[in-house]
């Protein structure tokens, strides 16, 4: 037999280089043998899930937490039942920066929900004391929370508290407080020193308005990050600028996000009908068909996801993905989306 050629040599080693390329190639793209973005998709869809990351989101807004229902104050009974429909529904909770930034960690076929209190109340957090120790009061918001989340780790364990400066009203343990919050990933907005009508006072009391908190809150803990304004009664300042960008006797203030009072969901921000940096809530309440009471509240549209569920956001499980409806991709803002995150159409 004749020897091969070096042209027929070379030919040979081509090919078996080209049916080599798959395995590497898979090797590449899963890194230490890991799921593919699609992989975890057919996962998903062939457990009967459709994701819709393009879909919209939520942000409650609470008030006070007593033992009786009324104007801007949630039962303590309906917060607990709250907690329930919340999880029983697949919502759960994430933080307000991770919600804004699209960098959604839920499981697939859940909804990310972000809790947000104003006015920091001493029935939001209460100490009270067990014998010789301090303990968290069990019925205080973050007692609740934290016996839930002992239940349900899955549902998460995070607010954001837009604070006055009474801050829980507990005035000798502020610190404690906020060092509990801080440590447990808990966030802070600036609710101004004392909750006026922005739109109706002029611009440099705005601007001390908002300054002064962030100066306090240093003081009270440097680590602490305040970009979110939480307007007072959802009023706009005349000049919309300040609600962002601000300095009073030394202290600036830069601002990612102002939260209004109400009364809708949103889409993310990589969403081109996202809102922006203006951001609306929902209020927390009871919503009643026969006479339309709380039909702007939260109660309402829980049902109304019910009843319209594609247009609702549910995880595909997998945060470095936005995964959707193939033809929703006309509607991303790939600008918008986190580094390392990209969109999965199916």
């Amino acid at each position: 037999m004749r020897p091969m050629s070096r042209t027929i040599k070379a030919i040979c080693a081509l090919v078996m280089v080209a049916a080599a390329a798959p395995a590497v190639f898979a090797a590449g793209c899963g890194g230490s043998g890991e799921p593919s973005a699609r992989e975890n998709l057919d996962k998903v869809l062939a457990s009967d899930i459709k994701p819709n990351e393009m879909g919209m989101v939520m942000v409650l807004e609470y008030h006070r937490i007593q033992e009786k229902e009324s104007d801007y104050t949630r039962s303590i009974e309906n917060f607990k039942k709250d907690l329930e429909t919340l999880y029983k529904k697949g919502y759960r909770l994430v933080t307000f920066h991770d919600m804004m930034a699209g960098k959604i960690d839920v499981p697939a076929g859940t909804t990310p929900v972000v809790f947000s209190f104003d006015d920091t109340t001493e029935g939001q957090f209460r100490y009270i004391k067990d014998g010789s120790k301090l303990a968290i009061d069990p019925d205080c918001a973050v007692g609740m929370m934290e016996a839930f989340y002992k239940k349900h780790k899955d549902f998460g364990y995070t607010a954001l508290f837009n604070y006055l400066p009474a801050m829980f009203e507990q005035e000798k343990y502020i610190e404690q407080k906020v060092d509990y919050l801080w440590n447990h990933g808990f966030e802070f907005g600036n609710h101004t020193v004392s909750h006026p009508s922005l739109g109706r006072i002029s611009d440099a009391e705005v601007v001390e308005e908002i300054a002064v908190p962030v100066k306090d809150m240093k003081e009270i803990d440097p680590r602490v990050k305040v970009d979110i304004l939480c307007l007072p009664h959802g009023s706009v300042p005349q000049n919309q600028n300040l609600m962002y960008e601000g300095t009073y006797e030394g202290t600036a203030y830069k601002n990612r996000w102002a939260l209004l009072v109400g009364s809708n969901p949103f889409y993310p921000a990589y969403h081109y009908r996202n809102p922006g940096k203006l951001v609306p809530r929902i209020q927390v309440m009871d919503y009643d068909p026969e006479d339309g009471s709380g039909a702007s509240g939260s109660d309402y549209w829980l049902r109304y996801f019910d009843r319209h569920p594609e247009l609702r956001f549910i995880s595909d499980g997998d945060p470095s993905t936005i995964c959707a409806p193939a033809y929703m991709e006309t509607r991303l803002l790939a600008d918008e989306l986190p580094g390392g995150v990209s969109f999965v159409g199916y």
